[in-house]
């Protein structure tokens, strides 16, 4: 489950804590009526906020369009995630919270998360909050690769081969899920093997 781009405090994104609330118990009662979730990997960051300064800006400095303070943006998204693991951790035998940095807010989103896993305490929950480009999460054959899409690479198949050789050798079913774009696409590396592709899945943005 991720959803990335959330950009909360954005103009013309107010009420997106609104319907991020209803996308996460839609999706969450659609998959575990129909499905006995083992393990359930929660992406957060992504741009979950949308700056990271005092004056508004992102890390990088770039100037947005906002619609509240820094501090008022990243009070929403902590109570928004807080409330989200409380929810999903009901879903499913074993949640895994992975952290994901975005291009927006780098520092925010690492001390959102970091704060979020000293206070929510629940032996189902494993916490990957380590500051890292890329995750990689192994579910039997398949290899679940995270990252937030705005580091671009021509050859991120050999990326990740080379970063992480031993789950990529273990795995036959490999899939990358980013964001960063706001829209829905897919790449599809395919082999002269079909079982050892790699599917590159940009998921699309609630703002």
């Amino acid at each position: 489950l991720s959803l990335q781009d959330i950009h909360f405090g954005k103009e013309g994104n107010e009420t997106i804590d609104k319907d991020f609330e209803e996308t996460i118990i839609d999706l969450a009662e659609r998959a575990s009526k129909s499905h006995h979730i083992e393990k359930l990997y929660y992406v957060i960051g992504g741009d979950l906020i949308n700056m990271d300064t005092w004056n508004g800006t992102t890390t990088s400095g770039t100037p947005l369009d906002n619609c509240s303070r820094a501090t008022t943006a990243y009070i929403q998204a902590f109570d928004a995630m807080h409330w989200a693991i409380n929810l999903l951790v009901n879903h499913c035998i074993e949640l895994v919270v992975v952290y994901i940095p975005g291009n927006h807010d780098r520092l925010s989103s690492y001390h959102l998360v970091h704060a979020l896993s000293k206070s929510i305490d629940s032996e189902q929950i494993v916490w990957d909050i380590e500051y890292a480009e890329r995750k990689v999460h192994v579910w039997g054959k398949n290899f679940n690769a995270f990252e937030h899409g705005d580091a671009v690479s021509k050859n991120t198949p050999l990326v990740y081969a080379s970063e992480f050789p031993i789950d990529w050798g273990k795995t036959k079913n490999r899939t990358l899920y980013t964001g960063h774009f706001h829209q829905n696409r897919k790449i599809e590396y395919v082999t002269t093997s079909e079982t050892t592709g790699f599917i590159h899945k940009t998921l699309p943005s609630l703002c």
